[in-house]
């Protein structure tokens, strides 16, 4: 039976290969943007295509129509409908949105795009990857829009320098620019200094410019975690104990990386894993699982129970069970896997069960760079690695350019930030 239901799992299609094939077989249901995109250069989209079983596969698009071209992307896979209004959509409302057609957003995305092409600045990694493929095919068959790019007056390209850009980047973009467009023939503005345009009075620099999805994402996240606290038994809080877990990922080494947490016994599954995501630094893009036994497991905790599946084994939502329905005793285990496609396992060790009431998650210690998303699991991060420490290697350029590494710039397998991730961790859980 157990071997029946993995071969099952081993055939369905990862979300990102699902897209990758049969997004564009979906309908469009409905797209968006901010209602100040043509003022403002930044155009934040999304495309919504609908599943037969009335679930949304969605795209995110940050598209600086100035300079970057599509400078951030994302997706989200298969959710309800109800978790898309309880998530995202509210986010609607902290930024003024309008629906636009099809048409429209696919010509502003790709006009973007063919901008900073111009000057060498390629898509965000996810749109090369994956997001590229909720959108239509760019043929002759899609009608074409004429979407102005550049400075509304001589089309140049206008860098803006946003509060979460660091100096690395600012200055490749900057060295990109001179190399590029050449001396005087691009505007910068940095918002946090007192000078204005170089060369230029004529645009606001009140104007509001920057909308980054990561932080939007963010807001969504934070709301969604909030959500999952007030759903918390008060009774069971009473009465709970703090878990301590060491968690590695499998068939990772050299450096080896795992992180080790104490939780609230009475947290649900589905906070145990925005926990596991912030501390190790994934990026929540993918489907997840927790289990006894992995793929063989007849019984999964999940985010979304899908009946399509129900002949896999027992699903059980993650909101709904508590860690101390499953954890009993010191020395436990459990496995969490996250993107069904990479299959990133985690094993998950109960090391001690500590006999006091906790409040909120806490970092305790770990080691190793959290993988990059969508490398290709345990053996394509192995091989990255290889790749990356040989400069000479043929295809080192190409992960260079896909990691989006600075010049100058190593991909260092050992980095983590105990200090960093722990602060995160908390402003994740900080109710004030």
């Amino acid at each position: 039976m157990a071997k029946n239901k993995k071969a099952k799992v081993v055939q369905m299609l990862s979300p990102e290969n699902y897209i990758r094939q049969k997004a564009r077989s979906l309908p469009i249901h409905e797209c968006t943007i901010n209602t100040n995109w043509e003022d403002s250069g930044m155009a934040q989209i999304m495309v919504i295509r609908k599943h037969v079983n009335d679930n949304f596969t969605v795209g995110f698009y940050l598209v600086d129509l100035l300079c970057l071209g599509v400078k951030d992307a994302h997706y989200v896979f298969n959710i309800s409908q109800h978790e898309f209004n309880e998530g995202f959509a509210i986010n609607e409302l902290k930024l003024l949105t309008e629906k636009i057609p099809y048409n429209l957003a696919h010509n502003i995305i790709y006009a973007g795009i063919e901008f900073a092409e111009d000057y060498g600045f390629k898509p965000h990694k996810t749109f090369t990857s994956v997001a590229q493929y909720i959108l239509e095919e760019d043929t002759d068959e899609i009608e074409y829009l004429d979407i102005p790019c550049g400075h509304e007056d001589d089309a140049k390209p206008v860098f803006f320098k946003g509060a979460d850009d660091d100096e690395a980047f600012v200055k490749r973009v900057l060295t990109q620019l001179e190399k590029t467009a050449g001396p005087n023939n691009y505007y910068f503005y940095d918002e946090d200094a007192n000078d204005q345009w170089d060369d230029s009075e004529e645009l606001d620099a009140d104007a509001p410019l920057d909308f980054p999805i990561r932080d939007d994402f963010g807001l969504w996240l934070n709301d969604i975690i909030e959500d999952e606290l007030n759903k918390l038994d008060e009774a069971k809080k009473k009465n709970s104990t703090t878990f301590q877990f060491k968690i590695q990922i499998k068939n990772i080494s050299k450096p080896t990386v795992w992180r080790k947490i104490s939780v609230p016994s009475y947290y649900s599954f589905a906070l145990l894993h925005h926990i596991i995501q912030a501390v190790f630094g994934w990026e929540n893009a993918h489907l997840y699982q927790f289990s006894d036994n992995g793929f063989h497991s007849d019984t999964v905790i999940t985010a979304i129970v899908d009946d399509d599946f129900d002949d896999m084994g027992e699903q059980r939502e993650a909101s709904e069970v508590l860690l101390l329905d499953v954890f009993k005793n010191e020395g436990q285990k459990y496995t969490y896997i996250y993107d069904f496609g990479d299959s990133w396992e985690h094993d998950i060790v109960l090391e001690k069960i500590i006999p006091e009431q906790s409040e909120t998650p806490k970092l305790l210690a770990g080691k190793g760079a959290c993988p990059p998303e969508d490398c290709g699991g345990p053996g394509g991060y192995e091989n990255l690695k290889t790749i990356l420490a040989d400069p000479k290697h043929k295809e080192y350029k190409d992960y260079e350019e896909w990691l989006q590494l600075f010049e100058g710039q190593k991909w260092d397998s050992d980095e983590f930030d105990l200090e960093d991730t722990q602060l995160y961790l908390e402003e994740m859980f900080d109710r004030e």
